[in-house]
């Protein structure tokens, strides 16, 4: 059995993605290069590590990176609807652009509770930069922080989708 026999459909191939992660780095190079201190890069462990990898690899800016977890799922894949963090910034984000890296944008929740937190550790702004996004599956309606901007990688309109 190969490792990608049980793929239905491929959504977007490995060109595609390539292609639009080089579109949302070139994004956020023309939007932050005259923004200074430039942003700080902040990856939503651990599931958006390889997409900000290829990611920050292209963007630039003199960028630093930090990771922060919130755990809302535990051991299943439904969430529980009140994510907590579990692993915090070792980076002070205080009065500076944090741009959030999230895998998957779903319900809102995590991201909601994400924001928060950067604003309690006086972030001046906050962005988000996610791989996937589930608008259809919102709950939680989530505004940026001060003039934050949101960057999309592609949109998931189906509940289930595999990526080549």
């Amino acid at each position: 059995m190969s490792l990608d026999s049980h793929i239905e459909k491929v959504l977007w191939t490995k060109f595609q993605i390539s292609k639009r992660v080089t579109e949302l780095a070139s994004q956020i190079t023309s939007d932050f290069s005259s923004v200074s201190p430039p942003p700080l890069v902040v990856g939503v462990a651990t599931g958006a590590f390889l997409f900000l990898a290829d990611l920050v690899r292209q963007i630039q800016l003199p960028i630093s990176v930090d990771f922060i977890r919130a755990e809302s799922y535990g051991s299943g894949t439904e969430s529980s609807g009140a994510p907590r963090i579990s692993l915090d910034l070792k980076l002070d984000v205080k009065e500076k652009h944090v741009i959030l890296v999230e895998d998957i944008v779903d319900t809102g929740n995590t991201l909601s509770c994400l924001i928060k937190h950067l604003e309690s550790k006086g972030a001046s702004a906050v962005s988000v930069c996610t791989f996937l996004d589930k608008p259809t599956r919102r709950k939680v309606h989530f505004e940026l922080l001060g003039d934050g901007k949101y960057y999309q990688g592609f949109e998931v309109l189906s509940p289930v989708c595999y990526i080549d």
